[in-house]
C-alpha cells in the first residue's frame, strides 16, 4: 500500500482521456441518426462542426454504419478548418490507429493543435505522452504544464496525474500537501484513482499521524466503483483493524471483490484468508486456485504457496518437479524462503539430479536476502554443507552465477541482515 495508484497515467488510446469526445455541445448521438442525411449536406457544405459530428457517428457506429475511414475523412477535413474537438478527435485515430496506421507523431501534433485552443482532454493526453514518454522523450516539465491547463478546467484525470506528479517530484518538487489538494477535486468528482491515492495518501502519511479514518473514507468511495486497487487497500485496512475494528469477513468480500477483477495481490490475499480459515471456513481447494492465479500471474509469494503445496502433497499430488519448478519462479523473484528451499533441492537431488553449483547459488542468495529469524543461519548452515563437497573452480562458479543473479536484480553487493519474512 505504499506505493500510489498511477492506473490513471496511460497512453492515449488506453485511457479515459483518448476515447472519442461523445459529449460535445451539440453533438449528436444514437438517436440523431435520421438527421444523418441533413448532417451529412450541412458537412459537404463545409460546417466544420457537422463534419466533427458525422465523423462521430462513423467512429461509434452509433447513427450510422461504423467506418473508420469515413470517420477520419471528416474529422479531418473539419481539424483543417481549425475545430478544435476534430483536432483532438483526429489525434485519438492517429493514437489507435484506427482507420490509419497508428502515427504517434501525427496524434501529438493534432492534439497540440487542439491544446493550443484550450481543449483539456488534449491537453490531458499531451500530458501522458510526455509523462510516459510516448513518441517523445519523457519530459516531466512538460507533463506538468499540459496537465495542469487541463486540470485548471477542471479536468480529472488531469487532476489526478498532477497529484502524481507531485507526490513522485516528478517535474516539480515533492509536496504532499499539493498533491492532496489535486487528489481531492479529482475525487470529489468521483474519479476514482484520485480517490484511492487521496485514501493512500491518509495511510501513507509520514510527516502527520496517518489518518485511516480518512483512508477508509475515500477507499470506500473508489471501491463502490468497482476500483481493484482501492477494493484491495480497504481489505487491508479492515483485515488490519486501521481506522476500524477487525472486520475478517467484510475483509474477505473486499479481497474477493478485488481478485474477481484479476487483481494479483488480492488473489494472494484470498487465497491466505481462505488458507487460514480467515474470515470464512477454510477451504484450502479455492485456496489453492486464487494462488495458481497469483503465481501464473507472476506474484512470488503466491509462487512459493504453491511450490509448497506440491512439494508436501497438500491438496494436490505429490510431486518433486512441479515444485521445484515453482520455487525457482518465486526465487527468481527474491522470495528468501524459495531461494532456500530450491538449495536444498538441489543440494539432496529432491525433483532434480544433485547439483551443488545450483543449490550453493541459491543457498547464498537466500542468506543474502533480508530472510528474517524464520530462517535464521539455516541457509549459512546449508551452504556451509554444500561448499564441503565443492572443489574451486564449482565454488568460483556458484559465487558468480549468485552475484549475476544480484546484479541483474539490482542488488550488487548486497549482504543484507536478519529482517521480515515476506
Amino acid at each position: 500500500m505504499s506505493v500510489l495508484d498511477t492506473r490513471a497515467e496511460k497512453p492515449p488510446g488506453t485511457a479515459a482521456g483518448a476515447r472519442l469526445q461523445h459529449k460535445l455541445p451539440g453533438a449528436v448521438d444514437a438517436q440523431a441518426g435520421s438527421d444523418h442525411a441533413r448532417l451529412r449536406e450541412d458537412a459537404l457544405r463545409g460546417d466544420a462542426d457537422a463534419q466533427n459530428r458525422l465523423g462521430m457517428l462513423h467512429g461509434s457506429g452509433k447513427g450510422a454504419p461504423q467506418d473508420w475511414a469515413q470517420a477520419t475523412g471528416w474529422f479531418r477535413q473539419a481539424a483543417e478548418q481549425g475545430h478544435a474537438s476534430a483536432q483532438f478527435n483526429l489525434g485519438v485515430v492517429y493514437g489507435n490507429g484506427q482507420g490509419v496506421p497508428r502515427d504517434l507523431a501525427q496524434a501529438l501534433a493534432w492534439y497540440r493543435k487542439a491544446a493550443h485552443q484550450g481543449h483539456a482532454k488534449a491537453q490531458f493526453n499531451l500530458g501522458l505522452m510526455f509523462g510516459n514518454g510516448q513518441g517523445v522523450p519523457q519530459e516531466y516539465e512538460q507533463a506538468r504544464s499540459w496537465y495542469t491547463d487541463a486540470a485548471e478546467q477542471g479536468h480529472a484525470g488531469a487532476q489526478n496525474n498532477l497529484g502524481l506528479l507531485f507526490v513522485n517530484g516528478h517535474g516539480v518538487p515533492r509536496d504532499r500537501q499539493k498533491a492532496m489538494t489535486w487528489f481531492r477535486k479529482a475525487a470529489e468528482q468521483g474519479d476514482a484513482a484520485a480517490q484511492n491515492n487521496l485514501g493512500m495518501v491518509y495511510a501513507n502519511r509520514s510527516d502527520v499521524p496517518q489518518e485511516f479514518e480518512m483512508a477508509l473514507f475515500w477507499y470506500r468511495k473508489a471501491a463502490g466503483q468497482e476500483y481493484a486497487n482501492a477494493q484491495y487497500n480497504l481489505a487491508a485496512l479492515l483485515e488490519n483493524g486501521q481506522g476500524t475494528a477487525p472486520d475478517a469477513a467484510q475483509a474477505l468480500e473486499w479481497y474477493r471483490a478485488a481478485a474477481a477483477l484479476h487483481h494479483v495481490k488480492a488473489q494472494f490475499s484470498l487465497g491466505r484468508m481462505l488458507e487460514q480459515g480467515h474470515g470464512a471456513a477454510a477451504d484450502p481447494q479455492e485456496a489453492l486456485s486464487w494462488y495458481r492465479k497469483a503465481a501464473d500471474a507472476g506474484h512470488a509469494r503466491a509462487q512459493f504457496h504453491v511450490g509448497l503445496r506440491y512439494d508436501s502433497g497438500h491438496g494436490v499430488p505429490q510431486d518433486q518437479e512441479k515444485a521445484l519448478d515453482w520455487y525457482r519462479r518465486a526465487a527468481e523473484g527474491g522470495h528468501a524462503r524459495a531461494q532456500f528451499n530450491l538449495g536444498l533441492m538441489y543440494l539432496v537431488g529432491h525433483g532434480t539430479t544433485r547439483d551443488a553449483v545450483q543449490a550453493h547459488k541459491w543457498l547464498y542468495l537466500a542468506e543474502s536476502a533480508d530472510a528474517g529469524v524464520s530462517l535464521g543461519d539455516k541457509p549459512q548452515r546449508q551452504r556451509l554443507h554444500a561448499e564441503a563437497a565443492m572443489d574451486g573452480p564449482q565454488l568460483q562458479e556458484a559465487r558468480s552465477l549468485a552475484h549475476q543473479w544480484l546484479a541483474r536484480h539490482g542488488k550488487a553487493g548486497e549482504r543484507r541482515g536478519a529482517g521480515a519474512l515476506s
